[in-house]
């Protein structure tokens, strides 16, 4: 018989105020398509030979070699740029809505837990004011 602590024990561990920051290195990709990219893609299909695509006696197989063409065409000539959002300008966003943006999320976190009604009235009507300053 084992005496002694199971990792099965249950153990509660209460966190106030933590706030969590995220590091990942977000960024969206966007195909690159502008005159010279479709003029490329223009080009790049007229020279594929479409009789050896469509001399198949199978529709499936025409099908799916006609879009492997196409398709190996489309990506070379549209390729994926990567941007990361904080390249963005965002000048309209002032010292003022930053602040009370994290006013906002620290008052959230009040909100979610608590049943005062004061509070919850108070968040909602902050909310509602910051969403106006922010639309002018």
């Amino acid at each position: 018989m084992l005496n002694g602590l199971s990792d099965h024990d249950v153990q509660i561990l209460i966190m106030y105020n933590l706030k969590i920051q995220n590091t990942k290195d977000y960024h969206y990709s966007k195909r690159l398509i502008n005159e010279s990219t479709i003029s490329e893609f223009k080009t790049h299909l007229s020279y594929v030979s479409w009789d050896k695509i469509f001399t198949e006696s199978s529709v499936d197989i025409i099908f799916n070699k006609f879009l492997n063409t196409y398709l190996r065409i489309f990506y070379h000539s549209f390729p994926f740029k990567k941007s990361h959002p904080n390249n963005v300008n965002k000048a309209w966003i002032t010292t003022g809505i930053r602040i009370s943006s994290q006013h906002k999320r620290d008052l959230y976190l009040l909100y979610r837990d608590t049943k005062n009604p004061k509070l919850r009235n108070y968040y909602k009507s902050y909310c509602r004011i910051l969403t106006e300053v922010i639309k002018n």
